[in-house]
């Protein structure tokens, strides 16, 4: 009898199992899908919005003719950008799926391209992207002054995609860069603001530098102006991006604009520093260059209250190695190396007060995070000044103490040009010998 009954369970348990290995139910195919990969938002008229979005072209991507063989001869992009408008981004994405033969998806989606006229309406319009369960929160997030949708024009180039092209950009560590979640959390903070990175839009010219005519020199260039025409400057497809400062959000509008000294000194600010390179003239030659590469940051802050008054100490810490040294100084003597250092400090020092200054005096917006590191650090003192944090940032004093230091300084120790001279042009080892 128990014998019976355990083989009744087993096949039971056998058909149980069969039954959920067999699929899923929610299961998608691959070729049912149309994967989104950037995507472009924009204000339509008073109310609406606009949703531009990149959908890839698997043809185009996989194996078969490269992109640019065959019939057209000219460059082929490999995807398609379809756009709708609505009064929300939900409805937007419903809409998109009028116009292709499958189902949108989202999970593929690299980065979200704000326009200005969308960002100064507020950024309560993005609460769909927090909310959908298709949504990457590591997706980034960049600004563009116009129309966000002309960054979608971008040609394939290194990357096939312009998704793939600002995201590759943004991780070289050297740009701000600010992800779905980093918005999300900077937005609800009272004691932050938003700060997201503006991407600009590069003509040919000023892509390759040449004083091209027209739209000739553009790959497949020549017949998108309509009978021969040249297309309009401010309607030409871009030819490449630079990121170029940031934009700064308060009560969750756009408000203003860092320029690219700013950006750097905000970053600085914020402990967002992983590596870069600093140039600044020689401290005793001027006509000399040094240059540094800073490859470990670390930025502290440390508020201090008394009575009604507050005040934030910002410690900045960083190490590099001398890449580039055209003065005249021989670096054997360790003065001179402090004097480097001095001076790479008061560089970052610049950068750092450059962004505070244009915080303060004219944007009155913390976008540090001051408030909140107030926040953890004197709770019952933020309670009485949190809900007019950014007027009380704009009197406080904020004292910036950057230490550099610089590790290696390569090779040699002195300039090729000051071997030469000391050698009366005779050639001699790098080390002097």
């Amino acid at each position: 009898m128990r014998r019976s009954l355990r083989a009744v369970f087993l096949l039971l348990s056998l058909t149980l199992i069969g039954m959920i290995l067999d699929g899923c139910w929610s299961r998608r195919e691959i070729e049912e899908l149309a994967l989104i990969m950037a995507a472009a938002l924009d204000a339509e008229g008073e109310n609406q919005v606009r949703l531009s979005a990149f959908i890839i072209n698997p043809r185009e991507i996989g194996g078969g003719q490269p992109m640019g063989a065959g019939g057209g001869g000219g460059t082929r992009m490999p995807g398609e950008i379809v756009t709708a408008v609505a009064d929300n981004f939900a409805e937007a994405t419903r809409r998109l799926e009028e116009h292709i033969p499958r189902r949108v998806f989202w999970a593929h989606n690299r980065v979200i391209i704000l326009g200005d006229g969308l960002a100064r309406r507020g950024l309560q319009s993005l609460d769909w992207f927090s909310r959908d369960r298709q949504m990457r929160l590591d997706t980034v997030v960049v600004l563009t002054e116009g129309e966000a949708r002309r960054v979608l024009d971008l040609p394939p180039g290194i990357e096939l995609n312009p998704g793939r092209i600002i995201t590759g950009i943004l991780n070289s560590h050297v740009i701000l860069k600010v992800e779905l979640k980093d918005l999300f959390a900077m937005w609800q903070a009272r004691g932050d603001n938003p700060v997201v990175p503006r991407v600009v839009l590069l003509s040919p010219d000023e892509h390759s530098g040449s004083k091209l005519q027209g739209r000739e020199g553009r790959p497949g260039g020549g017949g998108e102006g309509g009978e021969g025409r040249e297309a309009p400057p401010a309607q030409a497809a871009p030819a490449a991006v630079r990121f170029d400062g940031a934009g700064v959000f308060k009560d969750d509008k756009l408000v203003g604009y860092l320029d690219h000294l700013e950006t750097l000194g905000t970053m600085w600010l914020r402990g967002e520093v992983r590596e870069g390179v600093i140039t600044f003239n020689c401290p005793a030659h001027p006509e000399g260059q040094v240059a540094v590469r800073f490859y470990r940051s670390q930025t502290k802050v440390k508020p201090h209250v008394e009575g009604d008054k507050i005040r934030f100490l910002v410690k900045i810490t960083a190490e590099g190695d001398l890449t580039e040294h055209t003065c005249d100084d021989s670096l054997k003597d360790p003065a001179q190396v402090r004097a480097m250092e001095e001076a790479l400090r008061r560089e970052v020092e610049k950068r750092a007060e450059a962004a505070l200054d244009k915080a303060q005096k004219e944007l009155k917006a913390d976008i540090f995070g001051f408030g909140e590191v107030l926040h953890r650090q004197e709770p019952k003192f933020w309670k009485q000044v949190q809900d007019h944090w950014n007027e009380i940032f704009a009197g406080v004093e904020v004292k910036v103490e950057p230490r550099m230091e610089v590790r290696r300084v390569g090779m040699t120790y002195a300039s090729v040009e000051a071997i030469r001279g000391n050698t009366g042009g005779k050639k001699t080892s790098p080390g002097g010998r």
